[in-house]
């Protein structure tokens, strides 16, 4: 990946563009409706046969999701980074949970919540505007917890694995699924690649990326057992190219929004692809459980 954005011929982002996370809040929701699948989620779709298009890549993630966090109806459910609740509000309507997000973002909490009345589900969900490390949740308040490539951005892994074990029943789960180097042994030279370094500036912070191995260790050391991990590197790269088909499809209307925001989305996508197809990121799903005793 050393010669990554050479090979990547994009024009230069803004200058006010770099080092801004707000284009995970703060940018017009619209962009991403035209980005993303029917129910917004930013995490990579599965593909059980390989030609699905963008929405059934999306509900087949969320069919395994559920499973793995073993959702019933009546189950408190907490989305720590729940962006614009589309997942959220899928596992409210069709397994009849109680979903508490969590969001650093005003705009994607009235998004969301406008959404949730729309569709008749506003009772069945709540969201709160604060700091992950500040989650203002009693012990044992949720029978599941799940991260949607969202712990990424968030660099106190350690702690935030000893608060949800608080905050989570015996017996309960917490899913991740997200990013990660190929070897924690290459985190340094990877952070220091060109590549790396424009993604974690322009687009959210994401040096704070680890290996598979090293979240599973962090979240032993919270008390919390590791009961399931699954590679799913190559449907991300499929759901990124299908976000980049979305992107070229509407790309005037997306420019007519904000020129900036799609630049920055374009050339972010550009890259974690090349990253991606070169082996050095690869994404997982892991399941740990608190114990019961």
């Amino acid at each position: 990946m050393s010669d990554l954005l050479d090979r990547i011929r994009q024009p230069a982002l803004p200058a006010e563009a770099v080092g801004d996370a707000r284009v995970h809040y703060d940018t017009p929701p619209r962009l991403f409706e035209l980005l993303l699948d029917r129910n917004m989620n930013y995490s990579s779709g599965v593909y059980p046969r390989g030609d699905e298009d963008l929405d059934a890549a999306q509900l087949a993630k969320m069919a395994k999701v559920a499973g793995w966090l073993r959702l019933k109806p009546g189950m408190r459910l907490l989305d720590v980074g729940c962006g614009w609740f589309g997942p959220a509000l899928h596992f409210a309507e069709h397994y009849g949970v109680q979903v508490t997000g969590l969001t650093v973002s005003p705009v994607q909490r009235d998004y969301a919540l406008a959404w949730a009345e729309r569709r008749g589900l506003r009772d069945a969900v709540a969201i709160d505007v604060c700091d992950v490390l500040a989650m203002p949740y009693a012990p044992d308040s949720f029978d599941a917890i799940m991260f949607l490539e969202s712990i990424i951005h968030m660099p106190a892994k350690a702690r935030i694995f000893e608060l949800c074990r608080t905050v989570l029943r015996p017996g309960g789960r917490v899913f991740i699924q997200e990013s990660n180097y190929d070897r924690e042994s290459q985190r340094e030279r990877y952070r220091g690649e060109r590549g790396f370094r424009e993604v974690d500036q322009a687009f959210g912070y994401t040096g704070d990326m680890v290996s598979a191995g090293r979240m599973m260790m962090e979240l032993e050391e919270a008390g919390l057992l590791p009961v399931g991990l699954e590679d799913v590197s190559q449907d991300y790269i499929r759901t990124l190219s299908q976000w980049l088909r979305n992107l070229d499809r509407h790309a005037d209307e997306m420019r007519a929004l904000s020129q900036r925001d799609t630049l920055m989305l374009r050339r972010y996508l550009m890259i974690a692809l090349a990253t991606y197809r070169s082996g050095q990121t690869v994404c997982h799903m892991m399941t740990a459980e608190k114990s019961r005793a």
